[in-house]
């Protein structure tokens, strides 16, 4: 004779490992596809450094012999450039011998780690150009560019360093920038309207130059910047 109460208790056993079961699968699923989307999420990474030698106003090395360069700052030419010296001797109290955090990190053509840099709370790229030390080279990253693109318009309002008197032409008259770029091969000439003409710091050791007139740029080998209004 069938016992009804254990065939009950059979039937729910087994109703109950199938539900087990299949909220398994559905789990399983979800926690594969939640670690799917986290594994796409790139995080920012953060490096911790010891500063051992300043090469230039935009560049130093570590304990581990790495070459690490400002992201978004172009400091002047060194040794050439104007207020290079000044630069350098700046972000060498700011930094030698002391532990700096890197921010997002990437690596030039060159091999040098590039990112941005902290010390403490000091955001060193910023503060460099806020100084007139250094120009913004890039304005393109969303969560630091505005804030170096605001230093340097900052900077230039204020006439400090590369942007003051002492960078500037000899004959207030003369104000069209011969800008060589080595790199390049190109020699161009820029005048105050252009778009880029406050971003160019003549570095006349370099052979930049600066010229009356444009007569005068072009009869020195200087092409007009594709910049300037036509």
């Amino acid at each position: 004779m069938i016992n009804l109460n254990m065939v009950k208790k059979g039937v729910f056993k087994k109703g109950w490992l199938i539900f087990f079961a299949i909220s398994l699968l559905f789990n399983g699923y979800f926690l594969f596809k939640d670690s799917q989307i986290f594994k796409n999420i790139k995080k920012e990474e953060v490096l911790i450094k010891k500063v051992t030698r300043i090469i230039d106003g935009d560049t130093f090395d570590t304990d581990k012999e790495e070459r690490i360069r400002l992201k978004g700052v172009q400091a002047p030419e060194w040794p050439k450039g104007c207020l290079s010296q000044e630069a350098k001797l700046r972000l060498q109290d700011l930094i030698l011998g002391r532990e700096v955090t890197l921010k997002e990190i990437e690596k030039d053509n060159f091999g040098r780690l590039v990112a941005f840099i902290y010390i403490d709370e000091l955001f060193v790229d910023k503060a460099l150009i806020e100084e007139g030390l250094a120009q913004a080279s890039s304005g393109e990253n969303p969560r630091y560019g505005v804030q170096l693109l605001s230093a340097e318009e900052s900077a230039q309002k204020a006439k400090r360093g590369i942007w003051s008197s002492a960078c500037l032409p000899k004959n207030p008259q003369c104000k069209i920038k011969g800008n060589i770029r080595s790199d390049k091969g190109t020699k161009i000439y820029h005048l105050p309207q252009c778009f880029n003409y406050q971003k160019i710091v003549i570095n006349e050791r370099e052979g930049d130059r600066w010229f009356c007139s444009e007569k005068e740029a072009e009869s020195a080998g200087f092409t007009k910047s594709n910049d300037c209004p036509r």
